[in-house]
């Protein structure tokens, strides 16, 4: 079953704090999962293929001189 957390916030930075502590928690693969499920529903909402996600790469080539 997934669980979902709530939390009744007195304030936005009381909110912002909150956040900061709960993903801090949830670890770097947590916070990678809910990154693609958002570019996913995103992807889906402005009606495109799931194919089009991929990382992007830059690539540079850096010449020695002399």
């Amino acid at each position: 079953m997934k669980k979902i957390w709530v939390h009744k916030a007195k304030s936005f930075k009381d909110a912002e704090e909150w956040d900061r502590k709960f993903w801090r928690r949830a670890g770097a693969q947590a916070r990678f999962a809910a990154a693609c499920s958002m570019v996913k529903d995103y992807l889906k909402m402005k009606g495109k293929s799931e194919h089009l996600l991929r990382l992007q790469r830059t690539v540079q080539r850096i010449k020695r001189r002399g």
